[in-house]
């Protein structure tokens, strides 16, 4: 972030306003360089910040500018810098600065960012093996409880989910005690994510596994209630109903990468089209 904060301090003093038009409040001076308030506009340009956020980050870049004022003044003096190669690659900077921003706003209009089924399944086939586990995937059932709970003992069966009923009391007794509570039958979680909620200790974690273990402990005052309903073997595919969510962030991140070359290739053409380009 400090590099970025020099940066267009650095590109802001090479492209000082010489205009007379009101620049606002002097909020900085080096020597004799001056910040005014209209030279921190592109900050907020349509952007919404909070008051507090907005002071924050105008601080910020003051402080950078200063530094970055007082370092290339100090520059300038040095006869052994080129400025002019200097000014040069700052141009270059800007320059791709300003793209990128083209970019973006082309994208932002005409990008698509529905994905719809066919085309997860089709990504999904053709790049099975980026989707190989490093961990077991589990679907489970997990409950966290206080001691001093009220009923402990009749969720002892009932976590077990053997009856069609047990998960409704489950759910009832979980909206009143639990401190944390998961069961989804349709999505997988990594198992050593679940380790990170229960505390489970010295246990063989293949066997644990693929028994789909049904489980309750207590410790430290609090009760713990877990059932392995199923499970995916480490190095082996993950299933597509996890890596949905990832599969469509990367066909999304691929639509954009294409827009932006199909952009800046249909605003090349059209600049040769028109004639607009002389190379001698």
């Amino acid at each position: 972030m400090l590099r970025y904060w020099q940066l267009l301090a650095i590109i802001l003093l090479l492209g000082a306003c010489s205009s007379n038009e009101d620049k606002g409040k002097l909020l900085a001076k080096v020597f004799e360089s001056e910040l005014y308030e209209s030279d921190l506009n592109f900050l907020f340009r349509n952007k919404t910040f909070s008051i507090e956020d907005s002071t924050a980050i105008s601080e910020d870049f003051i402080d950078q500018w200063i530094k970055s004022e007082i370092l290339v003044i100090e520059a300038d003096k040095n006869e052994k810098i080129e400025v002019g190669d200097i000014e040069q690659k700052t141009e270059r900077i800007k320059n791709d600065l300003i793209i990128m921003e083209l970019e973006k706003v082309l994208v932002d209009e005409r990008l698509d960012t529905m994905v719809s089924k066919k085309e997860v399944e089709e990504y999904y086939n053709s790049h099975l093996q980026d989707f190989e586990l490093n961990d077991y995937l589990v679907k489970v059932l997990y409950l966290k409880v206080p001691g001093d709970a009220p009923d402990i003992d009749k969720m002892g069966g009932h976590y077990k989910l053997r009856d069609e009923k047990d998960l409704n009391e489950i759910d009832k007794f979980a909206q009143l005690y639990a401190t944390n509570y998961y069961y989804d039958e349709e999505n997988w979680i990594y198992f050593d994510d679940l380790l990170k909620e229960i505390p489970l200790q010295d246990i063989n974690k293949d066997r644990f596994i693929m028994k789909r273990s049904k489980i309750r402990f207590e410790e430290e005052g609090t009760y713990y209630f877990l059932n392995i309903i199923d499970y995916k073997l480490k190095n082996t595919t993950s299933p597509i109903e996890f890596e949905s969510s990832n599969i469509k962030e990367r066909i999304i991140n691929k639509r954009v990468m294409d827009l932006r070359e199909d952009i800046k290739n249909e605003i090349i053409s059209k600049a040769y089209e028109q004639n607009a380009v002389t190379k001698y």
